[in-house]
């Protein structure tokens, strides 16, 4: 029986194939309890995405949080009819349309696959009804705001206070992955500079 529980444990944690979204659930409440890893298991989805595929388009209500298993995605605006890039997903990342996913109204923002990915989601109705009946996932739910909101205020701080050369400095110390991974135009959009303005600045660094 002790052979047989060991074994479990073993392969549940080794193959379980949501292993990854529970991981990085547990670097925020540690020792989740099987209801938990239940509620895991049985409520969120997968989906795949082929490259160039958008997860969410301008206009529409985003119903799913979604946590990136695999693959890069990108959000961005349409503004005075260019396209200006909002932040970078990346892998363990959770993503949704924040506004339009905490008030269920259509959004402003389109997001799309930079690569072939692999998403876990749950929808919002289930995610507010697992709030309700457990802290763990209230606890969750906040951290997944506060972490949007650093993002926000990443950028803005950035935008608003730095030349073209400090932004690429400020992203290459905290953000290297961006820069390691992104094609220069996105990155360029992201900081608000060109093309060309960006090729200069990394010209001068290397």
């Amino acid at each position: 029986m002790v052979f047989r529980i060991y074994f479990y444990q073993i392969f549940y944690l080794e193959y379980h194939p949501m292993q990854e979204l529970i991981s990085h659930i547990e670097k925020f409440i540690p020792n989740l309890d099987d209801r938990i890893r239940q509620d895991i298991t049985q409520f969120f989805k997968l989906r795949k995405l082929t490259k160039g595929e958008h997860l969410v388009h301008e206009g529409q209500i985003s119903k799913n949080v979604y946590f990136i298993k695999k693959g890069l995605l990108r959000n961005y605006i349409i503004k005075n009819d260019k396209d200006e890039t909002i932040w970078f997903c990346f892998p363990e990342d959770f993503i949704t349309v924040f506004s339009s996913f905490q008030l269920q109204i259509p959004g402003r923002e389109n997001t799309i696959a930079l690569t072939d990915c692999e998403l876990y989601w749950i929808s919002f109705e289930k995610l507010e009804e697992l709030n309700a009946q457990s802290h763990a996932w209230e606890r969750l739910s906040r951290v997944f705001t506060i972490k949007f909101a650093i993002q926000q205020e990443t950028r803005l701080f950035m935008l608003q206070t730095m030349n073209a050369e400090e932004k690429y400095d400020y992203l290459g110390e905290h953000f290297p992955h961006i820069i390691q991974q992104i094609p220069n135009k996105y990155v360029a959009s992201y900081l608000g500079i060109t093309r060309e303005t960006l090729s200069r600045i990394r010209a001068r660094k290397t």
